[in-house]
């Protein structure tokens, strides 16, 4: 009899194990830097990651601006997560958008206003980042990396511009296709004839990321973030476990205290995590265009693979909520 228990508890641990879920496998391209919500944003991928759902692959920055990697090594560091490659548009002069309101450069002022750790030492050496994604890319299995982009397009379209390298014999646009599964991306405006900040501030990377891109892409639009606030008391109470948090650093640098913030890209990382249902619907499939003046278009089409999310007011209460209760969370590693 104590055999044959042995060996059902020997089953089951085995089955337990077998039937858990992977960690997602994610890239976070971000423009740390312009809109607070990258921060929490960023938050939430730390507190996936304490659960065990998020393999954060790499952070790259779609801004030239040195701000932007040294805000996300600190928040790495911080958070106990030092190893996670950070990579930043480089390369080309033209390219890429440099912060130069000081109310958007709220990274480079955290940064220098406190004295924060830091893991990487050499700001010179963070690599370029379409490099660092094709490295990423070229060591996972095939379709098994989940991209979530909140930023300008440059670092994705220089991606799939991309050739044979030390990293991969493939091009940039069959390396994501052999090893991406989708992009949950933070982008457009399908409800308003109105230009969107992601989009316009690197028009052209967006226009050919949106028609060229080989897998799947799932869009949280400019109105559905802006429908979903964040909450200024979870700023002011829910980062007490460290002093000078640089969340809340950040958004007092941002914009005068309380204000509750849109959670544009927050949206994206809780879709791309935890998947929409119960959050959001899903349009048809269909292609997204992009004008001249910048203004998106989505267009229905059976044969195509790009979709949005639509949300009601019973979503949008739920989305809050999620994101609040996650990143009022304490870091495993503050937690005794």
């Amino acid at each position: 009899m104590k055999k044959i228990l042995i060996a059902i508890v020997a089953l089951f641990t085995a089955t337990f194990y077998t039937n858990a879920a992977e960690p997602i496998k994610i890239i976070f391209d971000t423009d740390m830097g312009n809109d607070v919500d990258d921060v929490v944003a960023l938050d939430m991928f730390y507190k996936y990651m304490d659960e065990g759902k998020v393999d954060l692959l790499g952070i790259i920055s779609s801004k030239r601006e040195g701000g932007s990697v040294k805000f996300i090594d600190a928040m790495n560091t911080l958070y106990g997560y030092p190893n996670i490659p950070v990579g930043i548009v480089k390369t080309y002069p033209e390219e890429g958008y440099v912060c130069t309101d000081k109310r958007l450069n709220y990274a480079d002022y955290t940064v220098n206003a406190h004295n924060y750790k830091h893991t990487i030492t050499d700001w010179d050496a963070v690599e370029d980042g379409y490099k660092l994604i094709r490295k990423l890319l070229a060591s996972q299995p095939d379709k098994s990396v989940t991209f979530v982009t909140v930023g300008f397009s440059t670092n994705m379209t220089r991606l799939l511009a991309s050739a044979a390298d030390e990293y991969s014999p493939l091009d940039g646009k069959s390396l994501m296709a052999q090893k991406a599964e989708k992009v949950v991306i933070m982008a457009g405006n399908f409800h308003e004839r109105k230009k969107e900040y992601n989009v316009y501030k690197d028009h052209y990377a967006a226009v050919r990321f949106f028609a060229e891109c080989p897998v799947p892409m799932y869009f949280s639009d400019v109105v559905l973030g802006k429908s979903t606030l964040y909450p200024y008391q979870t700023v002011e109470n829910g980062f007490k476990y460290t002093e000078n948090h640089p969340l809340v650093v950040a958004f007092n640098y941002y914009a005068q205290m309380p204000y509750n913030r849109p959670l544009w890209d927050p949206t994206a990382v809780l879709f791309a995590v935890e998947g929409h249902k119960g959050y959001a619907s899903l349009s048809k499939s269909g292609y997204v265009t992009v004008d001249q003046a910048s203004i998106t278009d989505f267009t229905e089409d059976k044969s195509s693979n790009r979709y949005y999310y639509k949300v009601n007011d019973k979503q949008r209460a739920a989305i809050v909520r999620r994101i609040v209760e996650l990143t009022e969370r304490t870091p495993k590693i503050f937690q005794k």
